[in-house]
């Protein structure tokens, strides 16, 4: 066998062969250093430059991709070798691929964008993730070389968004932790709903009614009647207990933050957008958004609230991309919001959208029986906390505690409760000496007497005036007006702006 020459090609009858090797090789290394590409860019970036990179490297005809974006929506993008701008087609071209988008497959169909044949190679990624298609008019299409490309490249895609959907889950639940730790203190401060009275049985029929289903709800009542806690019963008694339920306080909101605090905002959206930011939809993703308050939303922004009850999208402030979020809403106010939207202070239709089952949640002085429950639960609460031992609570203060008009409700009875214990420490309890702290508020029977709205506004605008008087102009703390009323400090300064109060006018 002769020897072959030192300067003759491995290949000599085959340098094609040679060169496709080295032009495959070359494409490999290509479709490694797209992970090195894509740190620090959106999901609908990396999507197109991975499809972009799959066209040059295996001289594709179509590429197309869907995928779920990591931080909520899908994305879908399709590139090809000689059009342009296919933003119009693609609706099309999805529905003609459609077909092919579930299992593997490798198959020829008619090209969506010439009705030529094309050959198609469809991969799905992991874990329902989405799915890669590559398509070509050559029927030898997909040779092995093609397929290892193929097959190195949805592995990188796979990879990075399998990743990209753990930091995202990170982010979120950091963001949720933080939210949580914030209202850990409201929720563990008022234990669970406490009482057995008729009336109360009657909303917690309801309450069982609503909860398994997907409905929004309105909870209606007096400030401090608790309608924050029947919100978190109803979330969990539902089918998303185990998701977040985040609450947002809609008056509190400053109104030129409402889409940031709703809907999120991304870096340098506006001066101070140092980072990126999850709204209040996002956190509650697959979970139940409280909307405390809800009356108190200003109506200029109150469309933007209903077209994502309605349509379920959104968009961050500063971001073109629309969300898909999937929420239950409940909702509560101290307001008449029937009344109001039909006086045209607030969106009717909003209203609709909110009240599909209202729930009215009674004041104290209608469950009075439940009073001597309610004040030996918050006594046992607050000698824990405390670390001293719980003290008896005798029967006859029941009587007085009944006869008191309660216009703070349940949160003036706690607060109430908590300062008698700790006054009481070390000696027996009585609620004797808060009482006589307080403006003598003994019920009447009521009379026949209708009060004109006009005289009703100036009764509490006078009430309102002697508590801020009392308290040197401090809203916050257990000496603060919001106290002495028995209502949160947001819902004061809520009242207070709507009268055109100024607090520090009153120190």
């Amino acid at each position: 066998m002769p020897l072959r020459s030192l300067n003759e090609p491995v290949f000599s009858d085959d340098a094609s062969e040679v060169r496709r090797l080295r032009a495959g090789i070359r494409d490999l290394t290509a479709m490694s250093t797209m992970p090195a590409q894509w740190v620090g860019r959106e999901a609908p970036e990396i999507v197109a430059s991975f499809l972009d990179t799959l066209v040059a490297t295996m001289h594709l005809d179509l590429a197309f991709m869907h995928a779920e974006d990591p931080k909520g929506g899908p994305i879908e993008a399709v590139r090809t070798s000689y059009v342009v701008d296919l933003t119009d087609r693609l609706p099309s071209i999805a529905q003609a691929l459609a077909p092919y988008l579930g299992t593997y497959t490798q198959t020829r169909i008619t090209n969506p964008l010439d009705g030529s044949d094309l050959w198609i190679v469809s991969h799905p990624l992991p874990a329902s993730e989405g799915v890669v298609v590559a398509g070509s008019r050559n029927p030898k299409f997909p040779s092995d070389l093609e397929m290892a490309l193929f097959a190195t490249g949805v592995t990188h895609a796979a990879t990075w968004l399998r990743s990209a959907h753990v930091a995202a889950e990170h982010v979120r639940a950091q963001a949720q932790n933080v939210y949580l730790r914030e209202e850990i203190e409201v929720a563990l401060a008022f234990g669970g709903i406490v009482g057995h009275s008729t009336v109360l049985r009657r909303v917690l029929d309801q309450l069982e009614l609503v909860a398994p289903t997907e409905a929004n709800v309105l909870l209606l009542g007096e400030s401090g009647t608790g309608k924050e806690l029947f919100a978190r019963e109803i979330h969990h008694r539902s089918r998303r207990a185990d998701r977040p339920l985040i609450k947002v306080n809609c008056s509190a909101i400053p109104r030129d933050m409402f889409e940031t605090e709703f809907f999120g905002h991304v870096r340098g959206a506006f001066t101070g957008a140092l980072r990126d930011r999850p709204g209040r939809f996002q956190l509650a993703e697959g979970g139940t958004l409280f909307l405390d308050e809800v009356g108190d939303l200003p109506i200029e922004l109150q469309p933007k609230l209903l077209r994502v009850l309605q349509e379920g999208q959104y968009e961050r402030v500063g971001d073109d991309t629309t969300r898909q979020v999937d929420v239950r809403v409940i909702a509560a106010t101290n307001r008449n919001l029937a009344a109001e939207a039909d006086a045209g202070q607030f969106r009717a239709d909003l209203y609709y959208r909110l009240s599909v089952f209202p729930i009215a949640i009674p004041a104290l002085r209608e469950r009075t029986d439940d009073i001597p429950l309610l004040v030996r639960h918050f006594v046992a609460l607050v000698a824990k906390k405390l670390g001293i031992e719980v003290p008896v609570v005798m029967g006859d203060q029941f009587e007085r505690l009944k006869r008191h008009d309660w216009g703070g409700n349940i949160r003036e009875l706690q607060n109430m409760v908590e300062r008698a214990v700790i006054l009481s420490r070390g000696g027996k309890f009585s609620l004797d000496a808060v009482l006589a702290e307080r403006t003598p508020l003994v019920r009447e029977e009521i009379g026949e007497e209708v009060v004109p709205e006009r005289e009703w506004r100036r009764r509490e605008r006078e009430n309102l005036l002697v508590a801020l008087k009392r308290a040197a102009g401090k809203i916050y703390g257990p000496s603060g007006a919001a106290a002495l009323l028995g209502v949160k400090p947001s819902t004061l300064q809520s009242r207070l702006r709507a009268l055109g109060i100024d607090p520090y006018d009153s120190k």
